[in-house]
């Protein structure tokens, strides 16, 4: 009986030699090259095919016409995100190849995948209390584009991809308004799983220093204040020593200077709006990163550092799995019935702490080709001092909470984007006239250079009012009891950074509601000013102090126009279409 036990025993092992060899994953960053998007797709399908704890999935699609891809990882081959958050587990999701430019993550990615699935230095034991879902790469349509010459001034790898997709997105700047299928699959994926920890990986350029990895942290002001307080204190603190003490790829904070330029001035924290991948996801209850390698490093010691961070974010969420599920759980449960939303928020530098820095001297050299003056970081001329680091921001505009928010229907798309994130929204089942908090767009700001094709709105000046407004059958009911209640404030607020206001979707309210004939109105102007003399007298004063106004009959007749009871239908100019609901009242909805 022995032996037959040893010679099972023996047999399940050359099983297992002869499984492992049959994995083709060849992976070639040390050879200073990146995978291929096909060698990416068919690395993870060779994980999913030999380990029982992976699992491949088609999410939807892209702009490129190929699927967004998911990869999980589950010690007990439990996949369904609603039972994995029962048991207490927390999901740790991480996204690749938002810039194919920017490929380190992407191998990383799959070398920490296939380092806890074999079980190397028994990492396995991190999946007791996670799991880990994989995007290999979110720009599949920069991915499949490769040159050498992208984003060239890298120390690797050799080909690299294109930074933006098939439909010449910036994918980093359409978390909010999610006009790319890329960004609606996202949205869908990532309220499917709801994770707990979130990580974009990228790399940058800049400022030169001896760091090879440096971190973006979501801003632990904007989260809920018992969350926040556990990721500036407790979380981010153990990740930077678990980097010092168990990598040889120490880790800063991403190099956003306080003075432009100026290291020893001081860092800052960046402020992650919602059009970022951070900010978006931050906004559902979600510790939020993203690494930023530094393009002057070795691409090989540029994904090893990756793969270290992975690790020390994976450890960390284990061993306190349990108080990230109940400070998320809380944090779900409390924005259901939160007050006050901030939506802007700035610097606050009378506080702030220190951080060791490790730097090189800037230096100046003429060019070889054109002999101008350039300067340089001088590798030769190391430094390391002390720096202060600001990682505080107050908020600037607050609002309150409404009720709910009604979208007309005419307005459906929008209604649309925001049930694409899990926003749950009814609509009326009869006409109603309702009494609603308005917005007025008094001023706004057209940015001069275009992004993402828009010509966004800035400096976005408002003034509410309470008014009568007629809604019709089918309208929608968006109400502000959710989970996602910071991101539906931040996307319908008009005035708030990321709106989709800001991104031009309601710019056609801008345009005049009505206009007047110049010939046919005249005579109704004289019977205004007969019946009104204080009119009359303010009209007469305006052309005598005014030479321009009194020589151009146009600016003459608007002038009336705008005094003229007529006017009244131009309460629809400028008037923003989503409406709050300040209390709750009964409606018939479906």
């Amino acid at each position: 009986m022995k032996q037959a036990l040893i010679l099972i025993f023996v047999m399940a092992l050359i099983a297992g030699c002869k499984n492992n060899e049959d994995l083709d994953i060849n992976l070639k960053y040390d050879e200073n090259l990146s995978l291929e998007y096909d060698q990416v797709i068919d690395a993870y399908q060779q994980l999913a095919r030999h380990y029982p704890q992976a699992k491949f999935i088609e999410m939807g699609k892209t702009d490129i016409g190929k699927p967004l891809h998911l990869f999980m990882i589950s010690k007990n081959k439990d996949f369904d995100p609603a039972s994995i958050k029962r048991k207490g587990k927390c999901i740790i999701m991480i996204i690749n190849g938002i810039h194919p430019g920017e490929p380190e993550g992407t191998d990383a990615s799959i070398q920490f995948a296939w380092d806890i699935l074999r079980n190397k230095d028994e990492m396995q034991k991190y999946l007791d209390n996670s799991v880990i879902a994989i995007i290999p790469v979110y720009n599949i349509g920069g991915a499949l584009d490769r040159s050498r010459y992208y984003r060239m001034n890298q120390d690797g790898p050799i080909y690299k991809g294109r930074r933006r997709n098939a439909k010449n997105m910036d994918l980093n700047r359409d978390f909010a308004k999610q006009e790319t299928k890329n960004a609606q699959t996202f949205a869908k994926t990532f309220t499917y799983l709801n994770p707990d920890v979130f990580i974009d990986t990228h790399t940058t350029n800049g400022s030169d220093h001896q760091y090879t990895i440096t971190l973006i942290a979501t801003m632990h002001n904007k989260l809920d204040r018992e969350m926040g307080l556990f990721f500036k204190e407790k979380m981010l603190p153990d990740l930077y020593k678990g980097m010092t003490d168990n990598s040889e790829y120490d880790m800063i904070p991403y190099v956003m200077t306080f003075n432009r330029g100026d290291i020893k001035s001081g860092l800052i924290t960046y402020n992650d709006l919602p059009l970022y991948s951070t900010g978006y996801t931050s906004l559902f209850n979600c510790y939020s990163f993203m690494t930023e390698n530094l393009v002057y490093k070795y691409f090989p010691d540029r994904v090893r550092s990756v793969v270290d961070f992975f690790t020390q974010v994976i450890d960390f969420t284990s061993n306190n799995a349990a108080e990230i599920r109940a400070l998320k759980e809380k944090a779900d449960e409390a924005v259901k019935s939160q007050e006050i939303f901030p939506i802007e928020w700035k610097l606050d530098d009378s506080q702030n702490e220190y951080l060791v820095f490790n730097g090189y001297e800037y230096s100046y050299i003429e060019t070889p080709i054109t002999g101008r003056r350039k300067g340089f970081y001088d590798h030769d001329k190391p430094w390391t001092d002390t720096i202060p680091y600001y990682t505080t921001y107050k908020p600037v505009t607050t609002v309150a909470r409404p009720y709910a928010y009604i979208i007309p229907q005419a307005w459906e798309e929008i209604a649309l984007k925001l049930m694409n994130n899990g926003v749950i929204a009814y609509q009326l089942k009869e006409d109603a006239m309702l009494e609603v908090e308005s917005y007025y767009i008094d001023d706004v700001t057209r940015s001069q250079r275009a992004t993402q094709g828009h010509y966004l709105n800035n400096s976005i000046k408002v003034h509410k009012t309470v008014q009568a407004i007629q809604y019709y059958k089918g309208d929608y009911i968006i109400k502000v009891n959710q989970h996602s209640n910071r991101f539906i404030v931040e996307m319908l607020e008009p005035h708030a950074p990321s709106s989709y206001f800001a991104w031009n979707f309601f710019d056609s309210i801008l345009e005049a509601h009505d206009f007047y004939s110049v010939w046919g109105f005249e005579s109704h102007f004289l019977e205004l000013l007969d019946q009104d003399e204080n009119l009359r007298t303010e009209f007469d004063q305006k052309k005598m102090d005014d030479h321009d106004f009194a020589n151009d009959p146009v600016a003459q007749l608007q002038y009336l126009y705008q005094k003229a009871p007529v006017s009244e239908i131009e309460k629809w100019n400028r008037l923003y279409p989503v409406s709050r609901l300040a209390k709750e009242i009964e409606l018939s909805l479906y």
